[in-house]
């Protein structure tokens, strides 16, 4: 190991290993920085992280897309639904390769999208090399067939978006609020992939909801949208006493709250995926026209296990005539296993003595599972955090032209709280916003003297030495921070700088700072601020909350760092969730398919965060907060609950209030736990009452 390196080495960090200046972050904020990172989800428009860690490139060999997993020959690529309007929501490609002597057949899975989250999933799009598979198309392990936007085209992992961000003082960024600017927000937007499931039986009458008089669609399809108010389909049960007026035309179009069964996704999705298995019981329950859309997703879908079926026995046909009747020709067993299922599914959609069932659960007459994609566009209550752990949570969003903006032009994406640097122990994100700073002005100063000299297509038109001015600003840049990019420049040929500087000029002037640097962050910051390529820091101006123009008398400076967002989101109108309750009022657990009879949630969380606290709090006071957090922790509260549902004249009082005079607060398990501990230390708590 190099004397003059640190031990914090890439592969004993972790996520970690992502952190420039992990050794200048404390060890409960590491600790959570990599519980935010597995929290993180996918964005649409992801960013190329200016300060390069060198970890982004090792992660990018695992990203989650479609490979090839060894040498190999396409033999067929077929796509799940062609020639309907729409596009196909994925299909496979057919290959072989040898092993010891073994012919070996496989298929690759090419789906368009992926979701992996409950909620957050994440789009794939075909490569130039998918859209020109074919017959006999040699394939090489590593080759990428569909990727995600996450996929750098160094092969480096881009999991966040950049920013420019201030440190000052704000109403609407203390303790973890940070305000942020519209653009950003929109920037920051991510994909939802919902899956919804709908059993249609003899005793349901699934309704006109996207159709018309002569045409009958219980569902949007493919690649059309649902209602504004995500309503997805509905069914209603069916009652022979009732069914002149059930089935009119005019009725099946509305869909009825109370008794039908609705099922929703989320507001403005898009429907990317149906699948339909239909039951193969002989006697029809429904009129030809009110299946017809759903029999064509069925027949879509047995059409397809046929066609596989088909291209699997002419490659074998084809296997055998070149090698012989008595060649060995392998299934490996993720095909195995797929033309087991393709083989019995045709079996069983064509002879009707054996009940369609999914999972052992009986198919009466449909089964019907939809994927649907919509934005997830950043809105007050969603949680960010940068590479240090900073969780923050949105709590202003304003116009671009109200925030920040300081004498270069540069205009602050995010207003956060600078003295919570302290309290969290990571003064890493300062010096990730100083030097990220740094590289986006002197990318700029470099444009400019380009421009300048050689006007504003200075890269078709600039001679040698134009490209050596070039060359010697990043090499006297990067020797302020380590020799390990001063070496990469100096080990570029002309035509891969000019490369390099196409791409500096596009896109951003990256800066290779490993968290084991030979240098020290302090003295690199110093360097820096005394070189010409200082970054710009000076008073800003903004809009305040009165609505007035105001410059600062403090000096700020708008440096850039790299955010990640997570998995929590505020997306409903709904601040806590309602539980599903029976005819009693008392609270009862909701089955699956309750998930998504309403917009809102019935399924009630089981705690609730600081976030939620603060909400509660603001609404309803401390007493409120206090009160819902000790009947969930205190067994006491739960004991007196209990005796009150046994004992009381009502089979639920819904309005019984816990005595605090003989229970009073203060006596939940975690809380007992402490005091537990503290007591074994010899610290015991006294309760004092706060003066008003």
């Amino acid at each position: 190991m190099d004397n003059k390196r640190t031990e914090l080495r890439h592969e004993f960090l972790s996520t970690a290993a992502d952190n420039s200046f992990a050794g200048n972050t404390s060890s409960p904020r590491g600790c959570m920085h990599s519980s935010h990172f597995a929290g993180r989800h996918a964005l649409l428009y992801p960013d190329e992280r200016i300060i390069k860690t060198g970890i982004e490139y090792e992660f990018g060999k695992t990203i989650d897309d479609v490979r090839a997993d060894r040498d190999c020959i396409v033999k067929a690529v077929l796509p799940r639904y062609q020639g309907r309007g729409f596009e196909s929501p994925g299909g496979l490609v057919f290959v072989e390769y040898m092993e010891e002597g073994e012919i070996f057949i496989d298929f690759i899975d090419t789906p368009v999208y992926k979701a992996n989250h409950n909620f957050f999933g994440y789009r794939l799009k075909q490569t130039d090399l998918a859209r020109e598979l074919g017959y006999n198309t040699p394939l090489m392990k590593g080759d990428i067939l569909c990727q995600t936007n996450s996929y750098g085209e160094e092969g480096d992992y881009m999991y966040g978006v950049s920013a420019n961000v201030a440190f000052m003082s704000h109403p609407s960024v203390a303790d973890d609020g940070v305000v942020v600017s519209e653009s950003f927000a929109k920037r920051s937007v991510s994909e939802s992939y919902l899956k919804r499931v709908i059993y249609i039986n003899k005793s349901t009458i699934p309704l006109n909801l996207y159709g018309d008089d002569k045409t009958f669609k219980f569902l949007p399809d493919i690649g059309e949208k649902t209602r504004p108010d995500g309503l997805l389909c509905a069914v209603r049960e069916r009652n022979d006493w009732f069914s002149p007026v059930d089935l009119s035309t005019a009725n099946l179009r509305d869909a009825d709250p109370t008794f039908d069964q609705m099922t929703y996704v989320n507001t403005h999705s898009e429907v990317v995926d149906i699948t339909v298995i239909r039951g193969n019981n002989p006697k029809p329950e429904f009129a030809s026209q009110m299946t017809e859309q759903l029999d064509e997703y069925a027949n879509l879908l047995v059409g397809y296990y046929k066609q596989v079926i088909r291209t699997y026995e002419q490659i074998l046909a084809e296997k055998k005539t070149l090698y012989g009747a008595g060649a060995k020709i392998r299934q490996t067993p993720r095909l195995h296993r797929f033309m087991s299922d393709c083989y019995i599914k045709v079996n069983m959609a064509e002879n009707g003595r054996n009940r369609m069932s999914y999972r052992k659960i009986p198919i009466d007459q449909y089964r019907v599972e939809v994927i649907t994609r919509s934005l997830v566009v950043p809105n007050y209550g969603h949680k960010l955090s940068d590479g240090h752990a900073s969780k923050s949570v949105i709590c202003a969003i304003l116009p671009d032209d109200h925030m920040p903006v300081d004498q270069l032009g540069n205009r602050a994406d995010i207003i956060t709280d600078s003295t919570s640097t302290i309290s969290r122990m990571n003064p890493g994100r300062a010096y990730e916003l100083d030097i990220g700073a740094a590289s986006r002005d002197n990318r700029v100063r470099l444009i400019n003297t380009l421009t300048q000299r050689y006007g504003a297509n200075f890269l078709q038109v600039m001679p040698h030495e134009g490209y050596g001015y070039a060359r010697q600003f990043i090499r006297d840049f990067y020797a302020l921070f380590n020799s390990d990019g001063v070496g990469y420049i100096d080990s570029l040929t002309d035509d891969e700088f000019a490369a390099f500087l196409k791409r500096v000029v596009e896109k951003i002037l990256p800066i290779y700072y490993p968290p084991d640097n030979e240098r020290g962050v302090v003295d690199v910051l110093t360097d820096l601020e005394n070189s010409p390529y200082a970054p710009h820091e000076g008073p800003v101006t903004y809009v305040s909350p009165l609505g007035n123009r105001e410059t600062t008398v403090d000096i700020i400076r708008i440096g850039v760092m790299y955010f990640i967002w997570m998995e929590k989101v505020a997306n409903t109108f709904s601040a806590v969730s309602s539980s599903r309750v029976n005819n009693f009022g008392f609270p009862v657990k909701g089955a699956p398919v309750d998930k998504a009879r309403y917009p809102h949630s019935q399924t009630p969380g089981r705690f609730t965060d600081e976030t939620g606290s603060r909400i509660i709090m603001s609404y309803m006071g401390q007493q409120a907060i206090a009160e819902i957090m000790d009947v969930a922790l205190n067994p006491i509260s739960h004991k007196a609950i209990y005796l009150n549902a046994l004992q009381g004249d009502k089979t639920f009082d819904q309005n019984y209030v816990v005595d605090r005079e003989s229970i009073p607060y203060g006596q939940g398990k975690s809380v007992q736990v402490l005091k537990h501990i503290m007591t074994a230390a010899g610290i015991d708590f006294v309760y004092y009452k706060e003066k008003q």
